[in-house]
């Protein structure tokens, strides 16, 4: 018999080699076919991290404190001669032509009129005026002799005096007096000068009143603005079930303003969040009012770090985000019922994907410029609402540093280069009696080419089709809708019903054989609970229909608890 010599056995160490690698190998497989679950990599975690609901808040009106001009005194008796009327004339009006106002009084031309009605005719234009934001306009009529019965209203359209500003705030003067100047020697009208005060509202660290009070010159109005301290830190804390189960489902999160530490109406932000598995984001941001209109302009940093576990725990996934953002945002109509607001973003995305199990290294680089136009509103209308839309279009560049990755994707998805995307969101909260509201939401996505993850839209979360995981039915271009009837049980309790919809298309140009068109429905119910600073949102959602074929009846629950400071 032959001597055989024994070694350490290799066996269970290649096995497991040949496990990680079997997996991975697997694991590519599933990955590259289109509409199927995809492994959450550094794009989507941040897209997830970064998705919230709209806040629909009424705009608070500015505080005003006004004293109107009196309106002229009618005779307490329509008594004495009258006048047959055959028309009016205008003095002093610049607003108004005289035809306009003269079809004011149309009804009028051609009567006998008493002294009492001219009086009341002439309050009828100051009426006018007022309804048209001229708020100390006053029509009156002056000593005249009437030949061919033409009567003559003279105006007084009411304009500023003097603008003074009485700062108590830690902002600077010239910084407050910004949106004053313009008002100067015009005339005093309500838009102009709401949108002025809201600007002011808006700056960080200050609170701000006004008062109009008569001038020293006859049909003229001095406004005092005063400017008062505001808070000089705000935030809050967030504790939520929202994340993904691959990096940790329950997460804490915080963010901290800095309102106005240089004196400049500005504010230094910052955002931290971690889960219970292993990811990890920060964000600091900086913005400041700049010029006469108060442009906002800022700069962001963010890192997002990230490992996957469950499923993924073989491979030893993990990566980063780290992103570099300035923006430009401008009110181009701001005012108490209706504003609209113009935007410039420039994001630069560095994306890490690391694999170590098959010594696997990713880097990507997006560039993206965003321009949008957003809009928010309060009306009257069926009960009252309100409302909100963007309409946002990017344009961007993908670039892959890895030469094997930029061949295997050229073979694949297609998506290093050029793309552009188009964004619409859509809300709406509709009061339908005095506990009854319908909340309603669409957002859309539209591109011209095979987007990279971070860039995509996704069904599932709970900011969208509430039955399933975030980052669920990922697509490049799609839409969902979500549907809510509220019922506000008592004071600071509300209770919802609630149907989602989304339909995503996994890629916009067909690779690998298939590119299906991916459905997700759910049906649930919803609370919110609100006291003083503390608010509590839980919402339970069931699939309807289409699942994913994942085959669950057990229901969705998301949580959300948040302390405002």
């Amino acid at each position: 018999m032959k001597n055989r010599s024994h070694l350490p056995s290799r066996a269970p160490i290649l096995n497991r080699r040949a496990h990680s690698l079997l997996l991975a190998a697997g694991l590519a497989l599933v990955w590259s076919a289109p509409g199927l679950a995809q492994r959450p990599d550094a794009g989507q975690s941040l897209r997830d991290i970064e998705s919230a609901r709209p806040q629909l808040l009424p705009t608070p009106a500015p505080q005003l404190e006004l004293t109107p001009p009196a309106a002229e005194s009618p005779a307490a008796e329509d008594a004495g001669p009258r006048l047959l009327v055959t028309g009016f004339g205008f003095s002093g009006n610049s607003v108004f032509a005289q035809d306009t106002l003269a079809r004011q009084l149309q009804a009028l031309a051609g009567q006998e009129l008493s002294l009492a009605e001219l009086h009341a005719a002439a309050n009828g234009i100051t009426r006018f005026y007022q309804q048209h934001g001229y708020l100390l306009a006053q029509a009156y009529l002056p000593p005249q002799d009437i030949e061919d019965g033409w009567v003559r209203i003279d105006i007084q359209e009411g304009r500023y005096d003097q603008v003074t500003l009485d700062n108590a705030s830690a902002v600077r003067n010239e910084v407050l007096q910004a949106p004053l100047r313009p008002l100067a020697g015009q005339l005093v009208e309500r838009d102009a000068l709401d949108s002025a005060l809201l600007r002011l509202n808006d700056l960080p660290g200050v609170k701000v009143r006004s008062t109009l009070r008569p001038g020293s010159q006859a049909g003229s109005s001095d406004l005092l603005v005063q400017a008062l301290p505001g808070d000089r830190l705000s935030g809050g804390v967030e504790l939520d079930n929202y994340g993904s189960k691959y990096t940790g489902e329950y997460r804490l999160g915080g963010n901290l303003n800095f309102n106005n530490p240089l004196a400049l109406g500005d504010q230094l932000s910052l955002r931290a969040m971690g889960s219970d598995g292993r990811q990890q984001y920060q964000r600091l941001s900086y913005q400041l009012p700049v010029g006469p209109w108060l442009t906002r302009v800022g700069a962001a940093y963010s890192n997002m770090e990230y490992r996957l576990g469950r499923d993924f725990t073989d491979l030893e996934a993990h990566g980063n985000a780290r992103i570099q953002s300035g923006f430009l945002s401008q009110p181009l109509w701001r005012g108490r019922n209706a504003s609209v607001y113009a935007q410039l973003m420039y994001d630069d995305k560095r994306l890490k994907d690391d694999i170590d199990v098959i010594d696997s290294r990713g880097v990507k680089r997006v560039r993206l410029w965003t321009a949008m136009l957003s809009a928010n509103g309060q009306d009257g209308w069926g009960g009252g609402g309100i409302s909100q839309a963007s309409l946002a279009y990017g344009y961007g560049q993908l670039g892959i540093d890895d030469p094997i990755a930029r061949r295997a994707d050229r073979r694949t998805a297609d998506t290093q280069g050029h793309f552009s995307k188009l964004s619409l969101s859509a809300v709406r909260l509709q009061r339908l009696s005095q506990r009854f509201s319908l909340y309603t939401q669409f957002n859309g996505q539209w591109t011209d080419r095979n987007l990279d993850s971070s860039e995509k839209i996704s069904l599932g979360g709970p900011y969208a089709v509430r039955a399933y995981p975030a980052g669920d039915a990922s697509g490049d271009q799609g839409w969902i809708g979500n549907l809510e009837l509220r019922y506000a049980a008592w004071p600071g309790v509300e209770t919802s019903l609630f149907y989602d919809y989304g339909l995503t298309r996994a890629n916009k140009r067909d690779w690998g054989g298939s590119n299906p068109v991916l459905s997700r429905a759910a049906a649930g119910l919803g609370l919110n609970w609100l006291r003083d600073s503390l608010r509590l949102n839980v919402s339970a959602a069931w699939r309807v229909g289409n699942d994913g074929g994942q085959n669950t009846r057990n229901p969705a629950i998301w949580a959300q608890a948040t302390w405002q400071l």
